[in-house]
């Protein structure tokens, strides 16, 4: 092969992958900062707070303390978000139940929502829909798992995904990204786009590593997420301090 024809290709290549990274949009925050930004909002049953309350980022990680604001949420995105996924990593400190989980499709007037919740002490995870903000009202159960994937380690990180698309739900989860299965699925049409939120009731929990991944998703500071069904580019060259709005 001559060098001009080489050459050609490598070119040919780095503008396909180039472009195959661009046209995909993807929410990320690492939470490498100090602070957590307008990006977020705390809500408490139904009311946004001033201030983040229980919410705090330590050592780069999003840290919820019940002593500072039980029962509240920390929630980003936009009404229209649908067909998303998103992935985070999680750790509890305490193996006791009620620590809270995620939601998603959060309806922003009316709190409607779907949520993972966790239950360390019974080494529980609960796929709900529920229409309030407060977790109890017309809570439904869609699905539920207890095995072997979720020992309820203390101190310990785990990876969670949640996949949306129309009325289909799918919820992965493992000790990390590469090891994750799926453990859930159900199919339920109550509610069809809505914000993402980081739920914590009343024991505290660790988040990390958040990517929402989809059609209107606002990129996070310029630096785009391969499609999904693709491993996403390496996690480390996504550090970010703060996140694009949009969407």
């Amino acid at each position: 092969m001559s060098r001009n024809v080489r050459t050609s290709f490598i070119t040919i290549m780095l503008v396909l992958i180039i472009l195959s990274v661009q046209q995909i949009d993807a929410f990320l925050d690492e939470f490498e900062r100090k602070n957590l930004g307008d990006d977020w909002k705390v809500e408490v049953l139904g009311a946004e707070k001033k201030d983040f309350g229980g919410w705090s980022i330590d050592k780069g990680e999003v840290v919820y303390s019940p002593a500072k604001g039980a029962n509240s949420r920390m929630m980003t995105g936009k009404p229209a978000w649908k067909d998303y996924t998103v992935e985070c990593d999680m750790k509890f400190i305490m193996l006791s139940n009620y620590p809270g989980g995620i939601r998603t499709y959060v309806d922003a007037e009316t709190g409607g929502h779907y949520a993972v919740w966790f239950y360390p002490e019974t080494k529980e995870i609960k796929l709900f829909s529920g229409t309030t903000f407060d977790i109890n009202p017309g809570l439904v159960t869609l699905g539920q798992y207890k095995g072997h994937l979720y020992d309820a380690k203390v101190d310990v990180f785990y990876h969670l995904k949640v996949i949306h698309k129309g009325k289909q739900i799918k919820v992965w989860f493992g000790k990390n990204k590469d090891q994750a299965e799926k453990i859930i699925e159900a199919n339920d049409g109550k509610f069809k786009s809505g914000l993402f939120a980081l739920d914590g009731y009343n024991q505290p929990i660790y988040f990390d590593n958040i990517l929402i991944t989809g059609p209107r998703i606002p990129r996070s500071d310029g630096e785009a997420v391969e499609s999904q069904n693709k491993l996403a580019i390496v996690w480390g060259i996504l550090k970010s301090n703060k996140i694009s709005k949009g969407g």
